[in-house]
């Protein structure tokens, strides 16, 4: 019985290594996080979509006079 485990789970990797890799993922994803959530709140105000719909509204209906 034995023998058939280490058969199926032989590929995977040591337990430190796999630990190594859980946690360098969720670290991945913190920082990935974190780093949007600052984009979105440094972002200036004619960066933001609803500013430069707002924009090309009002060039377009400078344009028309």
């Amino acid at each position: 019985m034995n023998d058939l485990i280490d058969r199926i789970l032989g590929f995977l990797p040591h337990r430190g290594i796999f630990w190594t890799a859980v946690a360098l993922c969720i670290v991945m994803f913190i920082t990935r996080s974190v780093t949007n959530w600052l984009v979105e709140k440094v972002k200036l105000p004619w960066m933001e979509e609803k500013n430069q719909k707002q924009r090309k509204a009002f060039q377009e209906g400078n344009g028309a006079k």
